[in-house]
């Protein structure tokens, strides 16, 4: 299994408030930290038109972080595909690619917020035709400059897609386990059916709410984090669809059920405690664990002293635990 870290969305919320400056300076920071520990990636987040400065373009702070680091790579978890100029975007990437020896991930994501269409001037009837265009794009510019491409999807039938065109697929840290399993499978059964194409089957990466510690103290506040950064996605207007065979995860219709069933997928916990459950998460069929430890509330130090203590207790008990 690999290893990366996120969620670095670069806000300045009401209940944590700071310079944006200082947001962006802690980043590249984390990011020279993370590879210091010795984690492949680290991951970024994109919105637009919301009030605490959500970042709104992945591909400038990307190519900071690249510069600012020499092995670790940078992923846009997801960079929001429909509201880009799919052209403008695949040069942009691949030039970074290219300065940065291919260390960039570009995760696509159809986008749900009716304000950023709007705002945009445009419809959300389109998102799923720009879609293709931008992955379209990437595949032609940013691939050969050596980027690697990712989709995200809360469904079987759009798992499915992504493995048919060979994407690699990342998924949220929302989802329970058994919508993990049965998205990981969708994903491959798509590689399948499209023939394999690229005659590597495309990984499977899962957000996964982790906290290393064995004071119960601390496991309570990391839940009350874990627990406001949710309230954040609440206040986006994020949902996952309901479904019959996993438990319904809608944040629009039940947000406080929504909220504590994602609270309830967290690994908190020792060492030991932590590789139990992330063995559980490779048995469902993933391939990269994504860290999210970057929460709201939660200290720095606290981050990266749970990020340091995962490198050096759980990450060298799982690295070669294949999917």
């Amino acid at each position: 299994m690999r290893f990366g870290a996120g969620l670095w969305c670069l806000q300045a919320t009401a209940t944590a408030p700071r310079p944006h400056g200082q947001a962006y300076a802690t980043l590249l920071d984390d990011a020279r930290h993370l590879e210091r520990c010795g984690y492949e990636s680290l991951w970024l987040s994109e919105h637009h038109f919301f009030y605490d400065g959500y970042c709104p373009s992945l591909l400038p702070v990307a190519s900071a972080v690249l510069a600012a680091t020499s092995t670790l790579r940078v992923g846009t978890g997801m960079m929001l595909m429909p509201l880009q100029d799919a052209d403008r975007a695949a040069r942009v990437a691949a030039g970074i690619a290219e300065r940065h020896d291919g260390r960039l991930d570009v995760g696509m994501g159809l986008g749900y917020r009716d304000i950023e269409f709007d705002g945009k001037g445009l419809s959300r009837r389109d998102r799923v035709a720009r879609l293709g265009d931008g992955i379209e794009r990437m595949s032609e510019l940013a691939v050969p400059a050596g980027a690697a491409l990712w989709g995200g999807s809360a469904t079987p039938k759009g798992a499915a897609r992504l493995g048919s065109k060979g994407l690699g697929i990342v998924l949220s840290g929302a989802n329970p386990l058994p919508l993990v399993a049965e998205l990981a499978a969708a994903h491959a059964e798509g590689w399948e059916s499209a023939g394999r194409p690229g005659g590597v089957k495309p990984p499977v990466a899962a957000l996964r709410n982790v906290w290393l510690t064995s004071d119960p103290h601390e496991r309570a506040a990391a839940l009350d984090w874990q627990r406001a950064s949710y309230v954040l996605y609440a206040g986006l207007g994020w949902s996952v669809a309901a479904r019959d065979s996993t438990p319904t995860m809608d944040f629009l219709r039940d947000t406080d059920r929504a909220i504590e069933d994602a609270v309830a997928t967290t690994i908190a916990g020792d060492a030991a405690e932590v590789i139990d459950g992330l063995e559980a998460v490779a048995a469902a069929g993933v391939d990269m664990t994504i860290f999210r430890v970057v929460l709201e509330g939660a200290p720095t130090e606290a981050v990266r002293s749970v990020l340091a203590g995962l490198a050096d207790e759980v990450v060298p008990e799982l690295a070669g635990v294949a999917a």
